[in-house]
């Protein structure tokens, strides 16, 4: 549904990155018109302390058939081959390692990657530069208005104010995204009342691509591993500790860090030796009650923002990009993408998906975080039996490896 008018678009994307970015150039290579208006220039200078994504495999096998993780390897990113889930205090331990799943996918040798997001992005946006996609930015769309055949959008660049329109129009704007606001979707979730704090930490022996998961009653504690031998945390605090954390001196925080990490992951990683500066954000459940509507879907955080507490965030928003782009590359959506029948089944395709990871990720933070009579016992029995329970360790590898979406997409193809 080409038009010869320089400001008409098949589908309109609002907000880059990478979620917004890749399904522009899925569409592209699809054939159809697209246009990005993104808020921001952006930057893909690296941070202090380091902004990090974990992707898994699966995400891994996207990018690939787009032909941009080449790119983002050379550019440096930790590969995680083994994962380690304790809790400080309690006894057992899950160990997942890459070589138990290799009946699943032969050729995986990582579960996962943790990558900076500036070098995800630049290989993506030179794509961009590259492609037939038109970039509008800076600019924020200041409105938009849904007719029977097309979305007429109200673009805000400087002090210019003009109109775009598309058959279809996409939010990926993120979790206070505007898109959703102006369409009138409500959202399900709450705020977990908890800050992530973020560093990068320099350790004695190193990481040895193993990530660890230490799961305390204030909210878990990631280690990540990064591709110079450091690891990037993720530390979920409640507001009075984060509001400490932060004002620590570097000993201060790597003291509590260590005792935080417990015993197991401390004997692994051995001593911390430096650390980053600190940030923090706020940990909140937000999941749109729609994915789409008529001329209209959301992706990314704009449709479902997740705890961190499995590292599913990016790798769910990937599956958007990939649902939404299956839906779109037929004859019947090529003459109108933005039709109601297209949009309602995206919406159906993601809910049970969207619906597993958050109801996983959730289950994780208030199994953990309870600290009822005799639950913390409960739980150390279960980090003892899991590794010999080959059905559910197997489970827990597919999804953290995004295996098992793979495989869903596959039976469903």
């Amino acid at each position: 549904m080409n038009s010869d008018s320089q400001n008409d678009f098949d589908v309109v994307i609002t907000g880059g990155g990478a979620v917004g970015a890749t399904l522009a150039l899925e569409l592209e290579r699809l054939g159809y018109r697209v246009a990005v208006i993104e808020l921001r220039t952006p930057s893909f200078t690296s941070t202090n302390p380091e902004r990090v994504i974990a992707l898994n495999y699966g995400s891994r096998c996207h990018l690939d058939r787009l032909g941009l993780w080449p790119d983002v390897v050379s550019s440096g990113g930790g590969d995680i081959k083994h994962i380690v889930v304790t809790e400080p205090g309690n006894r057992g331990r899950v160990d997942l390692d890459v070589a138990n799943s290799a009946h699943a996918t032969p050729d995986m040798q990582e579960l996962g990657y943790v990558v900076e997001m500036g070098k995800l992005l630049e290989p993506m946006y030179q794509r961009l530069q590259e492609s037939s996609v038109e970039l509008i930015s800076p600019a924020s769309v200041a409105g938009f208005d849904v007719l029977d055949q097309q979305v007429k959008i109200q673009v805000q660049r400087e002090d210019q104010l003009f109109e775009i329109t598309a058959t279809l129009l996409v939010g990926a704007d993120g979790t206070y995204s505007q898109i959703r606001f102006q369409a009138g979707i409500g959202v399900f979730g709450w705020d977990y009342n908890r800050f992530g704090i973020v560093a990068s930490v320099a350790c004695e022996h190193g990481h040895s691509e193993t990530a660890y998961e230490c799961f305390r009653s204030s909210g878990p504690l990631a280690f990540l591993p990064l591709a110079d031998g450091r690891f990037s945390i993720v530390w979920a605090a409640t507001p009075g500790e984060a509001t400490q954390l932060l004002a620590m001196s570097d000993d201060q925080f790597i003291d509590a860090l260590g005792k935080a990490a417990g015993e197991t992951t401390m004997n692994q990683i051995g001593t911390i030796t430096a650390t980053s500066r600190r940030a923090s954000f706020p940990l909140e459940l937000t999941v749109a009650k729609t994915f789409a509507t008529s001329r209209l879907a959301l992706v990314g955080n704009a449709a479902h923002t997740v705890h961190p507490v499995a590292g599913q965030g990016m790798n769910l928003g990937l599956r958007d990009v990939a649902a939404l782009v299956e839906m779109l590359d037929s004859e019947l959506a090529h003459n109108d993408p933005g039709q109601s029948i297209m949009m309602q089944g995206y919406a159906e395709t993601r809910r049970a998906d969207v619906a597993a990871v958050a109801g996983f990720t959730e289950s994780m933070v208030h199994v953990f975080g309870s600290n009822a009579p005799g639950v913390k016992w409960v739980r150390g029995m279960g980090l003892e039996k899991l590794p010999r329970a080959q059905k559910l360790s197997d489970l827990l590898l597919r999804q953290a490896s995004g295996v098992g979406q793979l495989r869903s997409r596959e039976i469903a193809a």
